[in-house]
């Protein structure tokens, strides 16, 4: 009988695990040198980032937890992705934690959009 709730509870805890990492997901992103005017809830300034193999740069409206931005600078970046089960309202349904600068250069990324 022991064995058996023993058992159980490992299987339990297993299964509870695999649940919780389902909706994380890791990707590498550049980040531009330069944050722009852009509008979310509030008028605010945002990142530039863009997917390996993209040409163009995308808004990034969220922050990322552990990166610290400094302007003038090109960032590669390893994040987590997850998804957040039932936001507020107007919040972002992802959070993105920093997992590992790749490459920080000191340059002026091109092709911003203005």
């Amino acid at each position: 009988m022991k064995l058996k709730s023993i058992i159980l509870v490992v299987f339990m805890l297993i299964i509870s695990c695999e649940k919780n990492n389902l909706h994380i997901n890791e990707k590498t992103i550049m980040i531009a040198s330069a944050k722009v005017n852009c509008v979310g809830v509030a008028p605010q300034k945002c990142l530039l980032t863009k997917e390996e193999g993209a040409e163009d740069w995308g808004y990034f409206y969220s922050s990322i937890t552990g990166f610290n931005y400094e302007e003038g600078f090109e960032y590669e970046v390893l994040i987590s992705e997850k998804n957040i089960e039932n936001p507020p309202q107007d919040a972002s349904s992802k959070e993105y934690t920093l997992i590992k600068v790749i490459s920080k250069v000191e340059k002026i990324s091109k092709n911003l959009p203005e």
